[in-house]
């Protein structure tokens, strides 16, 4: 171990690499599924056809496919461009966690009661106004839950990038395998760093459930109630 732990500086250097990429799939996730899962639920049965459609071809093949696809065979069209192992890296993982959370967004969306969408047309609003300040919020409350759990595994989808080349953390620890010959300690240490790095994933969406306007506006409706009671119970007691 201690052989394993003079090889930090590229250690933490691929361990950067690592939390680079995590961040910008789950953003990049983020924003597809978003777009996606509306186009999911688009009056249009043409465009609610042909998302479906785009959906199940990504979600079909593995991940691992789809980048050796896109960083080996994609280049060989005529006209398409020759990404970089990074490039390919994100824009595979991203589209990857986009077309799973798409699913998860139509479902939190059907999961706000349809009177509110009623409502939000008495009052004059448009679809979009009514879908961005009333449908969408109460939706989030259902979707970042799911989704935390989605960018978690999103997270050990990292592991793969190294097959074309990113010297990610997994990278960089077959290569200190290769040097120190301690595959035990290598693997038991990126087993450790995955752990680490799933866990500070969960804590970040755990803070967004709750700042969310729906979960803050339940929280504070439920304090009035709780201060009631503990008035109650002080009063009885006396008694």
């Amino acid at each position: 171990m201690k052989a394993v732990f003079e090889y930090w500086p590229v250690l933490a250097q691929g361990l950067w690499v690592t939390v680079w990429i995590s961040v910008c799939i789950i953003l990049g996730a983020a924003f597809g599924a978003l777009a996606l899962g509306a186009l999911r639920l688009s009056e249009v049965a043409a465009i609610r056809v042909a998302s479906m459609l785009f959906i199940e071809c990504i979600r079909a093949p593995s991940a691992l496919i789809l980048l050796f696809w896109v960083f080996y065979a994609l280049p060989l069209l005529p006209g398409m461009p020759h990404l970089s192992p990074l490039t390919a890296a994100i824009l595979v993982l991203a589209l990857d966690g986009a077309v799973y959370g798409a699913e998860i967004v139509r479902s939190g969306i059907e999961a706000v009661h349809r009177g509110q969408t009623d409502a939000c047309h008495a009052l004059g609003m448009s679809k979009l106004q009514g879908f961005k300040k009333v449908v969408l919020p109460q939706a989030l409350a259902q979707i970042v839950p799911a989704f935390g759990s989605l960018a978690r595994s999103m997270v050990k989808w990292t592991a793969i990038v190294s097959f074309i080349g990113v010297q990610d953390v997994l990278y960089v620890g077959n290569y200190i395998r290769g040097q120190t010959y301690d595959t035990v300690a290598v693997y038991c240490l990126l087993a450790f760093l995955y752990w680490i790095l799933t866990l500070l994933c969960g804590a970040a969406f755990h803070a967004l459930e709750r700042i969310l306007p729906l979960n803050r506006a339940l929280r504070a409706a439920r304090l009035p109630v709780q201060v009631t009671s503990a008035a109650s119970g002080a009063v009885g007691a006396a008694r």
